[in-house]
């Protein structure tokens, strides 16, 4: 809006570069290569993400970004963060339980799929609520939702929406480049004899035994307590 003068519009896109980074160095000290490859997707997420507001593609109007429109690809990038770790984490574990960089790569990539795809498509159905409850009511999304939306009266196009559109378009294009992208940057990588060091993808030589802890059998004391927290 207009109260949000260029100072602080600088100030908040100096915060976003250095949360950047920040990210960017943690994920790399944790997953080191794959970690890299993670870095240079989001890089390709964001870049998209401002040219689809920007009106940089014909097809795609300009858009006032908001603050809240910065708080959805903030959060778009988050969420981006959350996939490739899903799938580091699966590719950490093939290696610990001794399968080669390929099968690893293979059944990584697999078996967390389902989760991150989960993740996404809860939130595009979130972003689409948003953008159908506080958008313009001749919008798509506000006629596939008018038959709930109605009984809450006429909505005008604000913040909320922007925040809806930015979290929509970022989700979309991490299926793009989180999902896709990095995949198969990270399998062309280890095709070369360079990267093929398990040490590269942030696998120990050994591991320790870890004390589990059976969530399962102590799962009535969870649901009471999240019943609780939730009814507060």
């Amino acid at each position: 809006s207009p109260t949000l003068g260029a100072s602080s519009l600088s100030a908040m896109v100096k915060a976003g570069i250095i949360a950047f980074i920040l990210v960017a160095l943690f994920i790399i000290a944790i997953y080191r290569l794959p970690g890299v490859i993670a870095v240079i997707a989001l890089l390709g997420q964001v870049a998209t993400t401002l040219a689809c507001i920007s009106g940089f593609f014909p097809d795609y109007n300009s858009f006032t970004l908001t603050l809240p429109g910065i708080a959805g690809i903030i959060l778009a990038i988050g969420i981006g963060v959350d996939a490739n770790v899903i799938t580091f984490e699966r590719i950490k574990e093939e290696l610990r339980d001794g399968n080669g960089i390929d099968e690893a790569l293979t059944n990584g990539f697999s078996r967390g799929l389902a989760a991150i795809v989960d993740g996404n498509v809860t939130v595009v159905i979130v972003a689409a609520v948003l953008m159908g409850a506080f958008g313009p009511t001749d919008g798509i999304f506000a006629k596939i939702f008018a038959p709930i939306f109605f009984m809450f009266g006429p909505a005008t196009a604000g913040a909320i929406y922007s925040f809806g559109y930015t979290l929509l378009i970022g989700v979309i294009l991490n299926f793009v480049f989180g999902i896709g992208a990095s995949r198969l940057m990270l399998r062309s990588v280890s095709k070369m004899e360079m990267f093929r060091n398990p040490a590269l993808y942030g696998a120990k030589k050994s591991y320790k035994a870890r004390k589990m802890f059976n969530f399962i059998a102590n799962s009535k004391k969870f649901y009471i307590a999240s019943a609780a927290l939730i009814a507060i």
